[in-house]
């Protein structure tokens, strides 16, 4: 009784990058789209391995290799090595694990099984035999922890009844004749393979050891069947392929499916000679071992008879889910979480929840404006920690500190980047220590702390200090200018006088957050228009100080303990923190950027809940609000907006040309509040008209804006205001 044919199954070889790229498949492309994508895979043929120590040489599993460049997209990436047949893959992703497992593993296999039998019908495979090839990949990507499950099929149509064995197979060596004939077996599957690239990896094949030498073997396509199984030509016609197996006497899985191919397209053929080539590697010029070439052939013949296909039970019988090394039909599940480094595996996590927003709620934000967003906190202390933190959340990589504090025993119970050990000693620089929190947090950050105490109106500046400020102002300016976005997040109002005439200088987005007891506020300033030399009369949106009518001045001196202290309700600072950087995220998206105008008043509709009321102007969360002031009181919140004032302290033309024009000599005399420097007398030129006739107590700053004479005009109007007391002894007044 003849023996069944055996087949070596197709062990899976996945490399780790991969999985990788599967990650960024779903992240990036397919998202939660579980539709078959095109990868692909390679085999080579199979090669038995010396043992170490020893002559003698044991076989490996038949391997189909997956590799970085399996996407169908990356035809430049991943090559396969010399010899090796590239074959296409159908990827099925599921989004849960539970999906994965009730998958009906049938069906797909049967599927793709069907899919075979029409390449093999409608003579494509006959043209491109890697279509009798293709393997299926169901997977799960948990990208939480990188555990990958997955499940591989080499699908292939079985013989039932099944193929038989008519001769036992022996070594191609035993075969021919001479070694010479060898190196013409070689060289013949070489010329086939560079002739006919998509052809590749079946072919027949003729020997004919008599012939002439450099004659004595034919390698063709499947298509040219006829011209070397037909007619009475002398030699030996052979099927070939590229056998993966390198078992003694068991060909590799792809003979199975070539079997099929010879069963439907020659059903006049019931046995068939095959050669299991191995050699492919050799016959493409990898280095040989040794000078004997019959001691490196390992290829293999045998003689099938083949089913007819009118003798099948059953048609459409598909097989193939790999096993695993105990032969069980079990999914398996690379852990790739030990294998990566804890800093990528960490921003992997990261950006997996970015995107998830992506996948359904915000298809079309843009979450490389965020990441690649730099961000000056001007303060480190609760409002900059929370800032800090949900900066970070966004994908934010670069952010900068600015504190001249250190940390208080009462700062880690409120402030999220500092802990108890950050008090001891005195305390640690705020800022470095902020800046080495987040990286402890998030390795992948470029955190820096910068200790600086920022130069503000009002505290004067003695000329022993007078380099240092310099210097300070100097590099304030510098770091302005380097980032993309400035927050203001000092707990005093003239602090932020310098860094907001910064910002408005350099056209930064300026986002400045502030607390009361039960209070907050956070806006964003307005940036002049890039054709705008900083010129009055255009309009535009109002900054931290547009509404106030004096100017900064020293709030810090002479103050309580309660004073001294930022006193506010523990839950406002994140709340306020978090709306300041939504603010930012909600500029960044839109079209205009820092431009974005602002959404219109709300109505009655919209207080009712009748109305959007949500200012979308298409992008894609909406136009960003000017101000956002919340209470907790009632908690109620309003979305308000105040236009550029050109009399403000700190973004008025005004002040930006004059800081423009004499840099730091402006700014010193604004610190110092002085009107008349007789050592820099050209800088009193700027201040408005009419200033030289006010009397003392208005600032520098409110003289250079006009504010002074704004004041006075309004004192010398209350002074012509006359009371007068009516006859019959009433308390009207009226102002003439």
């Amino acid at each position: 009784m003849s023996e069944v044919v055996r087949f070596e199954a197709f062990s899976s070889v996945v490399e780790p990058e991969f999985w990788a790229g599967l990650a960024h498949h779903k992240l990036h492309s397919a998202q939660l789209d579980t539709a078959r994508a095109a990868v692909r895979g390679d085999f080579a043929g199979g090669r038995r391995h010396a043992a170490r120590m020893s002559a003698d040489r044991f076989a490996v599993p038949a391997r189909l290799r997956v590799s970085h460049g399996a996407w169908a997209a990356d035809q430049a990436g991943g090559q396969p090595a010399a010899g090796a047949v590239t074959v296409g893959g159908h990827l099925y992703n599921t989004n849960t694990i539970e999906e994965f497992k009730r998958y009906d593993k049938g069906e797909l296999l049967r599927g793709v099984g069907a899919e075979i039998l029409d390449a093999i019908r409608s003579g494509a495979a006959t043209q491109t035999p890697a279509l009798l090839w293709p393997f299926l990949l169901l997977s799960f990507a948990d990208l939480k922890r990188y555990h990958f499950y997955h499940w591989f099929a080499f699908p292939a149509v079985t013989a039932d009844p099944p193929d038989l064995v008519a001769e036992a197979p022996t070594p191609v060596t035993e075969l021919v004749a001479k070694e010479q004939d060898l190196e013409q077996l070689l060289a013949a599957y070489a010329a086939f393979s560079r002739e006919h690239e998509a052809a590749a990896g079946a072919f027949v094949a003729r020997y004919s050891a008599g012939a002439p030498p450099g004659s004595t073997w034919e390698v063709r396509p499947l298509s040219e069947w006829s011209s070397v199984f037909g007619g009475d030509s002398d030699g030996v016609a052979m099927l070939g392929f590229v056998d993966p197996s390198s078992h003694s006497a068991r060909p590799g899985w792809p003979l199975r499916n070539l079997l099929a191919w010879v069963r439907y397209s020659h059903a006049e053929v019931s046995r068939v000679r095959v050669l299991c080539f191995r050699d492919a590697v050799l016959a493409l010029g990898a280095a040989r071992e040794g000078a004997v070439l019959a001691q490196q052939c390992e290829s293999i013949v045998l003689g099938v008879d083949v089913t007819a296909a009118a003798a099948l039970r059953a048609e459409n019988q598909i097989s193939g889910w790999e096993r695993n090394d105990k032969q069980r039909l079990v999914p398996r599940m690379a852990n790739l979480s030990s294998a990566m480094d804890p800093a990528r595996l960490a921003e992997s996590a990261l950006d997996l929840n970015l995107q998830l927003m992506r996948w359904r709620l915000a298809p079309s934000i843009d979450l490389a404006k965020m990441a690649g967003a730099r961000a000056l906190l001007v303060g480190a202390g609760t409002l900059g920690a929370y800032v800090a933190r949900a900066l970070l959340a966004w994908g934010v990589r670069k952010i900068t500190f600015v504190d001249s504090g250190r940390v208080s025993f009462s700062n880690p119970a409120r402030q999220p980047l500092y802990e108890f050990a950050d008090s001891l000693d005195g305390g640690k620089p705020k800022a470095a220590a902020a800046a080495s929190s987040l990286r402890r947090i998030f390795p992948n950050v470029d955190a820096q702390g910068v200790q600086m105490a920022v130069p503000m109106p009002g505290h004067a500046v003695s000329p022993a200090e007078e380099a240092a400020t310099r210097a300070a102002v100097e590099q304030l300016d510098e770091l302005v200018a380097a980032h993309d976005a400035v927050f203001l997040l000092t707990d005093s109002r003239e602090s932020r006088w310098l860094p907001t005439v910064l910002g408005t200088l350099h056209r930064k987005i300026v986002v400045c957050a502030a607390l009361g007891f039960d209070s907050f506020v956070a806006m964003r300033h307005g940036v002049y228009e890039p054709d705008d030399d900083f010129g009055a009369g255009r309009q535009r949106l109002g900054c931290y100080f547009c509404n106030d009518v004096v100017a900064p001045t020293d709030s810090l001196t002479d103050r309580t303990l309660d004073q001294q202290c930022t006193v506010t309700r523990p839950g406002l600072a994140p709340v306020a923190s978090g709306t300041a950087v939504e603010l930012l995220a909600t500029v960044l998206q839109h079209p205009r950027g820092g431009l974005a105008p602002p959404p219109p008043p709300t109505t009655a509709a919209d207080s009712r809940g009748d109305g959007d009321g949500d200012g979308d102007d298409g992008s894609v969360f909406g136009a960003p609000p000017h101000q956002i002031r919340g209470y907790f009181a009632g908690f109620r919140q309003h979305a308000i907006v105040g236009q550029a004032s050109d009399m403000c302290t700190a973004c008025s033309p005004h002040v930006v040309n004059a800081y423009r024009r004499y840099g730091f000599d402006f700014a010193l005399r604004a610190f110092n509040n002085v009107l008349v420097d007789e050592e820099a007398p050209h800088v009193a030129v700027e201040v408005a008209d009419g200033a030289a006739n006010l009397p003392p107590g208005y600032s520098y700053l409110e003289t250079l804006t006009g504010l002074a004479a704004l004041h006075r005009q309004t004192d010398r109007v209350m002074e012509d205001i006359e009371w007068s007391e009516s006859e019959a002894g009433g308390s009207d007044f009226e102002a003439l």
